[in-house]
């Protein structure tokens, strides 16, 4: 059986992201399959690109509001987005989320 794996949050650095007001920390990643687990912070008013889950998307709304197409959702809130499904998040308010992707995000660009 594998150890188990602590990570404080508090103790990891926010790293910037390309989206203006957005920011991350790796809580873990798998490199073979590009699995993923990290928090999002958004700065009030701050948007994620639009992109695409290959393999769907789970968050959870730790802290402040997320708007997430035509639905903004508070503390608490768990979201789960199919495989395919595209999205580009945004927070009014600010707020902390939890997501864990199974593969990596695909990044759509306009034009």
């Amino acid at each position: 059986m594998d150890a188990s794996l602590r990570i404080d949050p508090s103790q990891l650095p926010w790293r910037a992201t390309p989206c203006p007001g957005v920011a991350w920390k790796k809580l873990h990643f798998e490199r073979s399959t590009g699995e993923s687990r990290v928090l999002l912070r958004f700065e009030p008013g701050a948007a994620y690109d639009a992109h695409r889950h290959p393999a769907g998307e789970e968050y959870l709304v730790l802290e402040g509001s997320l708007t997430d197409g035509a639905d903004t959702w508070g503390p608490g809130t768990w979201v789960r987005h199919p495989p395919g499904s595209a999205h580009a998040p945004r927070s009014e308010d600010g707020c902390v989320v939890f997501v864990a992707v199974p593969q990596p995000i695909e990044v759509l660009t306009e034009g």
